[in-house]
């Protein structure tokens, strides 16, 4: 009749009742348990059903155990034809209830409920199976996930540190666990300066791994800076075209925008192109607050993407604040347009703060586990030669710990 792995076990039966219903249920797999509720529960080994023979109502009491684990099903057989007894048993938790003396009678609709609940608590069993092997592999995922995170945290630079007076500094915060987020900052020589902030489409691992491919290319360009065999690092523009030709020719599916400058300490001054990021850096001094101009297409979605390059003069107190636009998705606004103003009339209005920045964007988000995007911002500053001394101690102090 019924061929499943479970077994069924038959509870408080004496030798004549086993042999009504071992006839009743047929070829299925059938034990029997004379010691009553004294054994130790669950009899099964994965899944299965218990039929429990009742004397009278004072024995209903002995359902509620059954009854405890849901994962298996509870008929219960009076001897009793009683309708307040099938009331009291379904209350004590049975999940059908037969009368022994119409059980013969009844043998059809007794063996299809008895195939229901199998099928019902089999398919609970294979769901908690499924579960714990969801539940495995999102752990191995989420390993995985910090090892990489491990990774690519060696592949940034410090995260506060100051080349001649310029103080850099940045925060990354993913949206899962690694991200698509990226900067860098690149001594080329005593005079130059090569900094970015790159933002890969989506985020998660794949975003993470072309972060891993960024980082290398511009290692490679400034390799190939000190051997004499390309002086591409030397300009933002072309550094953004090895970038889109190489991202492009990997059909990787994946793009990116970024902000890429180059600082001459000598000449004070900032070379920067624009390889579609949003929104713009904002440069600030003592005199103005401006938002730099400058477009650009995204790097690795056209072959031929079209890059500007454009110059300006450094002032002597200048601050510039990047970010990724992860930072427009906490701001509060309406439009795009407010939520810009917002950062711009924060940056105009308080001094070169990383972390006070930080706080304004993540202010009404603190508790928030997961964000909708990656959330990257970077500070760029001039410093007067005393902080600068005090700044470079505590990095050194921190490498060295």
């Amino acid at each position: 009749m019924m061929n499943h792995l479970s077994s069924i076990q038959l509870i408080s039966f004496n030798n004549e009742d086993l042999i009504l219903v071992r006839s009743v249920l047929g070829g299925a797999d059938v034990n029997a348990v004379d010691q009553g509720l004294s054994v130790t529960l669950p009899l099964f080994k994965h899944y299965g059903i218990y039929i429990i023979c009742i004397e009278d109502r004072l024995s209903l009491q002995q359902i509620d155990r059954l009854a405890e684990d849901e994962r298996f099903p509870v008929i219960v057989i009076l001897r009793e034809n009683s309708v307040v007894s099938v009331i009291e048993a379904l209350r004590a938790g049975a999940d059908d209830v037969f009368y022994l003396e119409t059980l013969q009678c009844e043998q059809s609709t007794f063996n299809a409920s008895i195939e229901k609940k199998l099928t019902r608590c089999r398919l609970l069993y294979e769901r908690l199976v499924y579960r714990q092997g969801l539940e495995m592999s999102l752990e191995e995922l989420k390993n995985d996930q910090r090892a990489a995170y491990q990774v690519q945290g060696r592949l940034l630079p410090a995260p506060q540190q100051v080349i001649h007076d310029i103080e850099f500094q940045y925060s990354i915060t993913p949206s899962l666990i690694v991200s698509g987020d990226f900067v860098d900052v690149v001594a080329i020589d005593d005079e130059l300066t090569l900094f970015y902030l790159a933002d890969v489409s989506g985020h998660g691992a794949s975003s993470a791994l072309v972060t891993v491919l960024l980082k290398n290319l511009t290692s490679r360009l400034l390799r190939n800076f000190k051997r004499a065999s390309s002086y591409d690092i030397l300009s933002p523009l072309k550094t953004l075209d090895r970038i889109n030709s190489e991202i492009y020719s990997l059909a990787l599916d994946k793009h990116l925008t970024i902000f890429c400058g180059l600082i001459n300490h000598v000449e004070n001054t900032l070379t920067y192109a624009v390889g579609g990021h949003h929104p713009m850096p904002i440069y600030k001094s003592a005199h103005k607050t401006v938002v730099l101009q400058g477009r650009g297409m995204p790097v690795g979605l056209f072959a031929e993407a079209i890059f500007t390059q454009k110059m300006i003069d450094l002032d002597n107190d200048f601050s510039l604040s990047l970010f990724s636009d992860g930072v427009l998705d906490l701001l509060s606004g309406s439009s795009i347009k407010e939520k810009e103003q917002n950062l711009f009339d924060w940056v105009d209005n308080n001094a070169a703060d990383l972390e006070g920045l930080k706080s304004h964007i993540f202010q009404k988000n603190k508790h928030q586990d997961q964000y909708p995007d990656d959330i990257t911002i970077m500070s760029v500053s001039k410093i007067s030669a005393g902080a600068s001394s005090e700044v470079s101690s505590k990095v050194l102090t921190r490498v060295l710990s």
